[in-house]
């Protein structure tokens, strides 16, 4: 099984951003030049032009801001659209995503429905309370998503998320989980999570996870799970918004690492991943890209980020730490190679028993 740990650089139109080699190079002291300052910096050492390719993306910021104004802008966003779902109790996290008139729709996990009992209620970043209705979805699918919608209605303006697409996510690019935990937030930090309150926000306890993805699977496991990431998510998160850097709502929370039960992951069709693959799935927090909540429900379909495959995309990638990204994406590669020799070992076996 193989699944493509840097999607983003796979869709790379390098043409667009490097210009033809016969433009680039005008005159024999230039390549020397070049070669010099490639055997300075040590590119050559490894002869991994991968790698090469990886760290020019890794200078690449999506957000022309400095870290303290990026994070002043997740958190801004992350107050404007979270909100706390709730019946008699408080159940989960959700997040706004449509305003049609004074009606609004909130996307948030189907388990999180499932812990409590109509009537639900919504609280809004301005601690204002209102009834929601479930919305139904009109499309039928073959496989069951742990994605639900409600809607509520109020004269109130709300802002709404802005969608992004999970298609473009990479290997260790930095993501925010957002959402409610039951407790209180820890503060423990290490190299890729470090975790904060939002400051001044109505609604108490909403918190942002700060990590990075990964893992991104080619296929979905059982009720749409695809995304994995380091955030250390805890429990009333679920159905809350992952943010990347932009503040693009691409996945919604569902999962966290290390879950009590020990039965392992599977993919929709039934299959199971490698060994491998299956501890790393283990030991991430884990959501289901936003584009199947559209996919879902018609009424979404506006939301959906306008693609085209022919124009080139910046990395995600941010320039701090890229050490810390190259560990990531060189461990989800050894992983991917460790998964395709487990598949045509078992291959193999199963031939083997099949023609005798």
């Amino acid at each position: 099984m193989k699944w493509p740990i840097n999607r983003g650089l796979q869709r790379q139109n390098f043409q667009g951003k490097i210009p033809h080699r016969k433009h680039l190079l005008k005159s024999t002291s230039q390549i020397l030049g070049l070669l010099v300052f490639l055997v300075a910096t040590g590119m050559f050492l490894s002869g991994d032009v991968s790698k090469f390719k990886q760290k020019i993306l890794a200078t690449v910021s999506p957000l022309a801001v400095s870290p303290q104004g990026r994070v002043e802008k997740i958190d801004k966003i992350a107050a404007d659209i979270s909100v706390k779902i709730s019946d008699q109790d408080f159940l989960g996290s959700g997040f706004i995503v449509q305003r049609k008139d004074n009606q609004y729709i909130v996307i948030t996990n189907q388990h999180v429905l499932r812990a409590g009992e109509a009537p639900y209620r919504i609280q809004t970043s301005d601690g204002k309370i209102h009834p929601a209705e479930v919305v139904n979805s009109s499309v039928e699918s073959e496989y069951e998503y742990d994605l639900a919608v409600l809607q509520f209605t109020t004269d109130r303006d709300y802002a709404t998320a802005k969608i992004g697409s999970s298609l473009y996510l990479e290997v260790g690019e930095p993501i925010f989980a957002v959402g409610f935990p039951y407790t209180e937030l820890e503060t423990k930090a290490s190299t890729s999570t470090v975790d904060r309150k939002v400051a001044n926000h109505r609604l108490s306890g909403l918190a942002i996870k700060t990590g990075r993805i990964a893992i991104i699977l080619n296929q979905a496991l059982l009720e749409g799970y695809q995304i994995g990431y380091t955030n250390d998510v805890k429990k009333g998160m679920s159905g809350g918004p992952l943010l990347n850097s932009r503040g693009e709502v691409v996945g919604v929370n569902g999962k966290h690492a290390y879950p009590l039960w020990e039965s392992p992951e599977l993919y929709q069709d039934g299959s199971q991943p490698c060994p491998e693959l299956e501890e790393l799935i283990t030991r991430s927090s884990l959501a289901i890209p936003i584009e199947k909540s559209i996919k879902l429900n018609p009424q979404l379909e506006s939301l959906r980020p306008k693609s085209d495959p022919k124009v080139t995309r910046k990395s995600n990638l941010l320039s701090e730490n890229p050490q810390l990204v190259d560990r990531m994406q060189a461990e989800a590669e050894a992983t991917a190679q460790s998964c395709e020799n487990y598949n045509y070992d078992r291959n193999l076996t199963d031939d083997y028993f099949y023609r005798n």
